[in-house]
């Protein structure tokens, strides 16, 4: 009886800690996308306060904001296959869930380093290009 019970908690947090990992993911990836619309603006003012530099600079954080909605509709094709798991053969079960955590894992940092570009390249502007 005690085992059971055991098995249920284990079982239980389990499911609570993958639901607090989404939850994280989430978290990270709106501040990345605030954070980036906040970028597109200040580029945008960089490129009227300083003279010599020019509008273009604006793609930067463009190509950016599109890399960021490109990760989010990959996580969200990755959970529209997991919820309809029970329609898929078993070669596509497989290749779902063999490498699910290393992509998702994969897709945040990449996101998070190139909104860092983006940022480091805003503040290499705002120092160096007068």
């Amino acid at each position: 009886m005690e085992t059971e019970e055991f098995e249920k908690k284990i079982a239980k947090i389990k499911e609570e800690a993958g639901k607090n990992i989404l939850s994280h993911f989430n978290r990270i990836h709106d501040k990345l996308f605030t954070s980036n619309n906040i970028f597109i603006a200040g580029y945008f003012a960089l490129s009227r306060v300083q003279p010599n530099t020019s509008l273009l600079i604006v793609i930067v954080p463009l190509i950016n904001l599109v890399f960021l909605i490109f990760i989010e509709y990959l996580m969200m094709e990755k959970s529209r296959k997991e919820y309809d798991v029970e329609s898929l053969d078993i070669d596509d079960f497989i290749r779902l869930f063999e490498n699910k955590d290393k992509k998702t894992n994969l897709y945040s940092l990449l996101s998070i380093i190139s909104t860092l570009c983006v940022f480091i390249y805003f503040m290499y502007l705002l120092i160096f290009n007068k």
